[in-house]
């Protein structure tokens, strides 16, 4: 079984302030889902360059910079397969 990350209004960086839609301007709950869906992204410390899909690939944002325990704004989980 593959575990996915649900791309529902809780883990959307539309969703604001855990209840309002920035996009469809409606007032959503955390398990409803649309088209305008876009990954939240959210640091905490064990989301460093080692763990993100973009280390080391051409989709870096700071290739030259990018190490164990750097946090960036454009991290992506590594996604098991």
């Amino acid at each position: 079984m593959e575990i996915k990350l649900a791309e529902c209004c809780g883990n959307c960086e539309h969703h604001v302030n855990g209840q309002l839609c920035s996009v469809q301007e409606i007032v959503t709950s955390e398990n409803q889902v649309c088209n305008a869906y876009e990954f939240r992204a959210v640091l905490h410390r064990d989301s460093d360059c080692l763990k993100c899909s973009k280390f080391q690939t051409d989709n870096c944002a700071h290739p030259k910079k990018a190490s164990e325990g750097m946090l960036c704004t454009v991290w992506n989980p590594r996604v098991a397969s």
